[in-house]
């Protein structure tokens, strides 16, 4: 599976036929008010992984958001609702909608070429549209793909990356010629963020704020390196050495990471789960005809991503199978040290995020039991 774990989000495990689940007890749907449901699918489904520390947050239409969490970030030091985590490709969705406000505005078009904005770079074939590196139909390849990708960025934790500079440093051939077909690739999202700060004339970090973060009030969402990340954000666990044994990755500075991609968001599940309401069930941050181009899914074949059914812009549709058979948009994310997805359940109005602070996810699998609970309500009310 190419890159897949670095990329997405390991859902392979996600929604196991073994997940646990609060509604085989026999109690009934009104037994337990919603939130006391959802906190034991929490509890009892964290209890069965190896998961260091889990935050969860559910909006239901016409509810409280409930937000829930389970183990640590390091040492005795609890996770809390206002623990910050790497969102890791959930950035797309920023990246995206920036781009999207941008078009709006008039300071660029989806169907602008590279060569609008960029120079010529080796394996880049410079007619690539803006839409193309949105829904990742333009063929460049993925700097994930390339071994030991993360190696400089370990060894030189300090150094400032320009964008350009790590992209040079990374892109290979393509894998396809351009709109002739489908596969992800984060070095597209980062010459997206290159043409953000061309296009508008200020730093990306600057540009999310601008159109996401502060028209959502999302309080406790940091973009790295341009934002300090608060003093609680929660430690990245990471098998550093390979010995199948969890690092604290933490202790290494984010300033390399965050300075390659172009800026690397550091959110809650609150701030997350606000932002998927907004977008894609109360519909307040784009104008109609960008909402109908971020939702104009590409469905793919013959891939090595499993969990996608299509990809819009910046969004992603979960192959259902993956997602209890449910009808998901939203994105999943994967940071060196983190896990996280943003989980809008289109027929029933409900966002579901959870981020998590290991490698692999260990503890997202919880989510199986959490949409048993949403489904056995929204089923019943």
């Amino acid at each position: 599976m190419k890159g897949t774990s670095k990329r997405l989000l390991l859902f392979h495990f996600l929604f196991s036929a073994a997940a646990l689940s609060c509604t085989g007890d026999g109690t009934g749907p009104t037994a337990r008010t919603l939130e006391e449901r959802l906190q034991a699918a929490l509890d009892e489904g964290f209890a069965g992984t190896e998961g260091k520390g889990l935050s969860v947050a559910v909006l239901v239409p016409g509810r409280s958001m409930w937000t829930g969490v389970a183990g640590v970030s390091h040492d005795d030091v609890p996770i809390t609702p206002r623990t910050a985590f790497g969102a890791g490709s959930i950035t797309k969705t920023f990246t995206a909608l920036t781009v999207l406000r941008l078009a709006e505005e008039g300071y660029l078009s989806l169907d602008d070429s590279l060569h609008s904005w960029l120079p010529d770079y080796p394996h880049v074939d410079h007619d690539i549209t803006i839409r193309q590196l949105l829904n990742h139909t333009s063929g460049l390849s993925d700097f994930v793909d390339v071994p030991g990708w993360i190696i400089p960025l370990l060894q030189e934790p300090n150094r400032v990356w320009g964008m350009e500079e790590y992209f040079l440093e990374t892109i290979r051939e393509p894998y396809f010629e351009k709109g002739t077909g489908w596969s992800y690739s984060t070095s597209g999202y980062i010459l997206l963020r290159m043409i953000i700060e061309l296009a508008s004339g200020s730093t990306v970090g600057a540009q999310y704020r601008e159109y996401v973060i502060d028209p959502l009030e999302l309080s406790d969402t940091y973009v790295c390196p341009y934002d300090p990340l608060p003093a609680d954000w929660a430690h990245g666990w990471l098998d550093i050495t390979g010995d199948d044994v969890y690092d604290d990755f933490s202790i290494i500075p984010t300033t390399s990471w965050c300075s390659a991609v172009g800026g690397a968001v550091y959110t809650t599940p609150t701030d997350l789960t606000k932002l998927g309401d907004a977008l894609m069930h109360e519909r307040t941050l784009l104008d109609d005809p960008s909402y109908d181009e971020m939702t104009d899914f590409y469905y793919p074949s013959g891939h090595d991503e499993p969990m996608v059914y299509g990809y819009g812009l910046g969004l992603l549709w979960f192959n259902s199978s993956f997602v209890s058979g449910e009808k998901v948009w939203g994105h999943a994310g994967n940071a060196p040290g983190y896990a996280a997805g943003m989980l809008y359940m289109v027929d029933h109005g409900v966002v579901v995020s959870l981020m998590d602070n290991t490698e692999y996810g260990e503890a997202m699998i919880v989510v199986d039991g959490i949409f048993d609970v949403v489904t056995d309500y929204m089923g019943s009310h």
